[in-house]
């Protein structure tokens, strides 16, 4: 008697472990919505800025472009101009990817380090003082006449969150953070992207401001960088 319950609580653990073991974690399925609700921003919050001493370095920054329909991925490229005795840090992201006609044409191959070809760019600029965003822009520049038959384009960025490693801007290595943002109109790497959402590593070098943007409207055989 004494053996054959021995052997049916053998028999009941393998039971038990091979259920276990048939069970998959919700976490490790690739779920695109899940991922969606993970990079939304919420609509009509109040914007501000917040220091955040625990947020981790990026190795590489990344730029998440977003629709109701589609996730996106691009390489961003931080420049931060600092003036150390007003404390003032300008934040600039830059992206590049293929023109307007490119895109329709399903032409989305990365156009970074190339020369001579077609392509437009995108500069999320934040502009700082001490724990105060002062303003923030996107600046648009292509090869081709795509905004309203113009080569460059800029708009204000009114719903944001940015959080940031630190607001004393002496050392601007030692600053990085993550921004959210929506805009009004699209960014246009994807259909109706009107959401974005990225990381940023500070370095201590000159932004590019909209009087500047025609510099980036040539296609010539020198990579402008």
């Amino acid at each position: 008697m004494k053996n054959n319950i021995h052997i049916l609580r053998i028999v009941l653990l393998i039971s038990l472990f091979s259920c276990k073991k048939d069970i998959k974690p919700k976490g490790i399925e690739p779920n695109i919505e899940s991922k969606t609700n993970i990079v939304e921003v919420k609509k009509n919050k109040i914007s501000n800025i917040e220091r955040d001493s625990t947020l981790e370095l990026q190795k590489v920054d990344l730029i998440y472009t977003i629709s109701d329909k589609q996730i996106d991925t691009l390489i961003g490229f931080c420049n931060c101009e600092k003036n150390v005795k007003d404390n003032t840090l300008k934040i600039q992201i830059r992206t590049e990817f293929p023109p307007l006609s490119e895109l329709k044409k399903g032409n989305r191959n990365a156009t970074e380090f190339q020369m001579g070809i077609p392509r437009q760019y995108r500069f999320l600029t934040f502009y700082l003082r001490d724990s105060i965003v002062e303003k923030t822009k996107i600046f648009k520049a292509s090869t081709e006449s795509q905004f309203e038959n113009k080569k460059i384009d800029s708009t204000s960025i009114k719903n944001y969150e940015i959080k940031i490693s630190r607001f004393d801007y002496k050392i601007a290595q030692n600053v990085w953070g993550n921004y959210e943002l929506e805009l009004t109109n699209p960014f246009g790497f994807v259909e109706n992207d009107f959401k974005v959402k990225g990381t940023f590593h500070c370095n201590n070098w000159k932004i590019v401001e909209y009087e500047e943007l025609p510099d980036w409207t040539i296609k010539g055989n020198n990579y402008i960088e």
